[in-house]
């Protein structure tokens, strides 16, 4: 494989100028179809727009906010950010508004590329100071300046003056991440050009992809996940179809037909029940060979020579892989950890789900499982550039070229994340197995420990609950308390289905009833009994309260915030006790 000969973002844009010529590079939807920008026009609008913005005012070290829903536009106002040689902030889109104006502020924002009016109410009039460049609504007032005007007026300056690439230095600040875990607490994870170059690089060592593979990008750029996954797609020439809506997202993947997509383990739950729960409802001779067929499917190390294999393959499996679009041929999985009996099932029905570990902090990949590589239940082998070390009480360290510069401000928790000798402690604990596949038993802070002195690990426990059909996520809450009780956020689908047979079925009524009821106590069981007594859930809260990334209660890789949940429900959470 040809290794890469750019060091900075900046040359990144030169390399794909100079390197490919793809007529459907970058794909967005308009009025329900797919409309193309070819890597000629995404060359052009990102030369036209960095003279426009630099003959706005923008210079060398300015900082410039993104908040935009993922699109094409978003790739393109970022690369043009840069040969400004300006830093790009992404803001989530469904960020909370006390965030938005710590982001604005913390990072001394100057500038802000904005793609919804309805979000302009959030920012605080003391954020006048802002200079907007709308994109999809136009505001004819000061400091308001519209994306295809200046597109226009960028068009004329490369005709009167043309263009000279700006060189960035490799340790230059490229972007300033925030990032809040599970915490709660805003972080600037500044990064620069090295750290995010040396992922491209690593990533390119370890995956050999064609340029005529398809994408499909789901999860918001604003997570470093995917702005470095489809970085990396850029820098290949691959073809790339943004979704509008989460909500589209089955639809767009029989429309698209990827070949390789990433997703966060959310999503793969979700399409996982549900077609366990679509087998149920199957008439009875379908449902009985589709059960077993499912069944054994989950099974490790199985013979896909064998005859029992094939049959179910054809006749079932294909079916499964429908879903998908048929083609799919890589499944990228991160942002959270994903089972490994969900895995196991993708993998065995011919989608292929490649698990990774990684955090903004390391821009982000630290390790992950590719073809010809790839152990379910693991996070995969180390990336080459990185080191990792783990702690005689199994905290995994790491350093190298991915790490990032520091937290903007934040000079204290710097230095107490990056140790003197240069590891970053991940706070996670793990191990490596015998062929160097990196394992992540838990996080360090999600261990609880109760009154009485015992440990609890919340995240095994919380995965195991969230396996019933009824329950979107759950919240244990054991420390410093006497014993283990949980949060249990229900799953809103399965109640708008109901609703459709009786529109005037509210949900607490359907939550209530019993047989439902019953299936959450059953499960509740059943997952004590494999528990040490101190970890047992002795009560539970069935909530129907709307729980989302809007609200600060999830992060935007469908993590729970914990922090924030045991603030809003303490009264909840006291009443256990």
């Amino acid at each position: 494989m040809q290794p890469y000969n750019f060091k900075t973002y900046s040359e990144l844009f030169l390399h794909i100028s100079n390197n490919y010529d793809n007529e459907y590079f970058l794909n967005y939807l308009s009025n329900g179809k797919y409309t193309n920008i070819s890597t000629s026009d995404f060359k052009n609008k990102v030369i036209c727009l960095s003279l426009a913005l630099k003959d706005m005012g923008i210079q060398k070290g300015d900082t410039v906010g993104i908040f935009a829903n993922s699109s094409p536009f978003w790739l393109i106002f970022d690369f043009a950010i840069l040969q400004v040689g300006a830093i790009s902030v992404p803001i989530f889109a469904n960020i909370s508004t006390t965030n938005l104006n710590f982001e604005i502020k913390d990072s001394s924002m100057k500038f802000m590329f904005i793609d919804s009016q309805e979000r302009l109410k959030d920012i605080e009039k003391e954020n006048s100071h802002l200079t907007f460049i709308t994109h999809n609504f136009c505001i004819k007032e000061p400091n308001f300046y519209n994306f295809d005007e200046i597109l226009v007026i960028g068009k004329q300056l490369y005709d009167s003056n043309g263009f000279v690439p700006y060189e960035a230095d490799e340790n230059d600040i490229f972007s300033i991440i925030y990032t809040s875990g599970n915490t709660g607490t805003p972080k600037g994870v500044m990064l620069s050009h090295k750290n995010i170059v040396s992922q491209l690089h690593d990533i390119n060592k370890l995956i050999n992809l064609p340029k005529d593979e398809i994408s499909l990008s789901l999860l918001p750029l604003a997570h470093i996940f995917e702005r470095t996954v489809m970085s990396y797609y850029l820098s290949r020439g691959i073809s790339i179809y943004f979704v509008d809506d989460i909500q589209n997202v089955a639809k767009l993947m029989k429309v698209v037909k990827p070949t390789i997509m990433t997703a966060v383990p959310r999503l793969l739950e979700k399409i996982f029940y549900k077609i366990k729960t679509q087998i149920s409802e199957k008439p009875f001779i379908s449902k009985m060979i589709a059960s077993f067929a499912f069944s054994y499917a989950l099974k490790e190390n199985l013979n896909k020579n064998s005859i029992l294999f094939k049959i179910f393959d054809k006749i079932v499996y294909s079916k499964f892989r429908e879903i998908f679009g048929s083609r799919l041929e890589k499944l990228v999985s991160g942002g959270a950890p994903l089972s490994k009996e969900i895995a196991q099932f993708f993998v065995n029905i011919g989608v292929p789900v490649f698990q990774g570990y990684g955090m903004t902090e390391f821009s982000p990949v630290v390790s992950t499982n590719y073809p010809n590589a790839n152990k379910v239940g693991s996070c995969g082998k180390v990336i080459p550039s990185a080191k990792i070390k783990i702690t005689e009480n199994s905290e995994l360290l790491v350093c190298g070229d991915s790490l990032m510069l520091g937290y903007l401000n934040q000079e204290e928790l710097t230095h107490k994340t990056i140790d003197s000798d240069g590891w970053l402690h991940t706070g996670d604990v793990a191990y490596l197995d015998d062929e160097g596949y990196l394992f992540i038993k838990s996080r360090t802070k999600e261990i609880f420990k109760t009154s009485t002195g015992e440990y609890v690990n919340a995240v095994e426990i919380e995965q195991k609950i969230s396996k019933n059909r009824y329950i979107e996520f759950a919240v244990v809450i054991a420390q410093n308390k006497k014993f283990t009780t949980a949060l249990l956020f229900v799953d809103k689908e399965k109640y708008e289905n109901a609703k459709k047979l009786n529109r005037n079925l509210t949900i607490e009524e359907y939550y209530n009833k019993d047989d439902i009821l019953k299936n959450i106590s059953n499960h509740i069981n059943r997952i004590n009994a494999g528990l040490n007594k101190w970890e047992k859930i002795v009560n539970y809260k069935i909530l129907t309260n709307n729980i989302s990334i809007e609200t600060g209660e999830l992060t935007p890789s469908m993590k729970i915030c914990r922090n924030k949940i045991e603030e809003k429900y303490i009264d909840v959470i006291n009443s256990m006790y």
